[in-house]
């Protein structure tokens, strides 16, 4: 059963080529995943069991299966915008394109980025450039480098940009961190290039294979299906880069840590839902991973008496409600943090924090200690 589990986030793809292949309103068929998947997690609990796998390169088939899977979605996307919808024109055209947009957006972003994610953290360069590649379809290729670079070494402190702050809505983290994301590479790449004694205009600078990257995946769409699908699958890519965001922004929200602190249990939130641990390819195991970078899915151990989370799908739906993410998610976890997980340092960090957020200061209100002068502004 642990081999075979990982296989949903392949159904899920599966679907979605089902469903562009059949054209007309079954194009909603891939977001109709996140509906089936919502109705699953909420009515079901906490998967508290550690994997076994015992064959590592059997339980890795169905990482590397979802780049065909990724290129065959995109590929049966753009060849059915060029054959037609089989749908009136007008609205019943629009509705169907929408669906297909989102059902495109929804299965790059949610399944394939935990996917690329391991991939990224893998030590051999195969692995590593598939993960890029697969990046390329949500106009991110080197994403890896500002994640191994500053957040695994900057979690929850102001120079992650990967960490949302304290009364920050998902809208202005979402621009917020792609804008500092690409600064972060830009600024890496021109000191790699400097380093080297090499021009822009080089065959060996990553942002120009960055670039040509993600426009090859709109042109092939459009050598595909014409101008049209050239141009929905560039929407769609850009829409996927901040989707992306949107699930980055559930993983660190509002947490606080002293800058050069150890990474400790209370660093990262965590999402126990058994669905939430299949579709994240264990990824929801959080804190284990920013403990040991290096640890393979199957190896990330469940940790009940670390900081938790609702399962992603409602977190994600509430997200785009800010006051709802507010008020039923993100206050009431992170008072709880502050109360029982933070240490005396970090409750001072807490506390300016939901100063500047407009936050209740419930630490005074309890009468927790608090040390001034942390030098930490979130």
């Amino acid at each position: 059963m642990d081999y075979l589990r990982y296989y949903v986030v392949s159904l899920m793809m599966v679907v979605g080529i089902a469903g562009f292949a059949l054209g007309g309103y079954w194009l909603w068929a891939g977001l109709g995943t996140y509906v089936v998947l919502f109705m699953l997690a909420m009515l079901s609990g906490p998967d508290l069991k550690p994997r076994v796998i015992h064959h590592p390169r059997l339980a890795d088939i169905p990482l590397y299966l979802h780049l065909l899977l990724l290129i065959a979605l995109y590929a049966t996307f753009a060849w059915r915008v060029g054959a037609g919808l089989g749908l009136a024109s007008g609205w019943p055209t629009a509705a169907a394109l929408v669906g297909g947009i989102a059902s495109l957006v929804w299965l790059t972003a949610a399944p394939n980025v935990p996917v690329l994610h391991e991939l990224w953290h893998r030590r051999d360069t195969f692995s590593r450039y598939v993960g890029k590649f697969m990046s390329a379809f949500f106009a991110d290729l080197h994403r890896d480098i500002p994640h191994t670079d500053t957040h695994h070494l900057h979690l929850d402190t102001p120079e992650d940009a990967d960490t949302g702050y304290r009364g920050e809505n998902v809208y202005k983290f979402m621009w917020r961190c792609t804008k500092h994301n690409y600064q972060t590479l830009w600024a890496s790449e021109r000191k790699r290039r400097i380093a080297l004694g090499m021009p822009f205009f080089s065959i060996k600078n990553l942002i120009l294979w960055e670039i040509g990257s993600a426009l090859l995946i709109p042109l092939v769409a459009g050598l595909i299906g014409g101008w049209l699908a050239a141009l929905l699958v560039f929407v769609a890519q850009v829409l996927t880069k901040f989707a992306v965001e949107a699930l980055n922004y559930l993983q660190h929200y509002g947490l606080v840590r002293v800058p050069g602190s150890a990474i400790e249990i209370q660093h990262a939130w965590n999402h126990l839902n058994w669905w939430d641990r299949v579709v994240g390819y264990e990824i929801t195991n959080h804190i284990d991973h920013h403990r040991d970078g290096f640890l393979r899915f199957d190896q990330l151990k469940p940790h009940p008496d670390a900081p938790q989370m609702p399962n992603v799908f409602l977190c994600v739906l509430c997200a785009f409600i800010p006051p709802l993410w507010f008020k039923a998610i993100a206050m009431p976890r992170l008072k709880n943090w502050d109360l029982h997980f933070a240490n005396t340092a970090e409750r001072a960090l807490a506390r300016e924090a939901n100063r500047r957020a407009g936050w209740p200061d419930w630490l005074a209100d309890a009468g927790q200690p608090i040390v001034g002068g942390a030098g930490l502004q979130i």
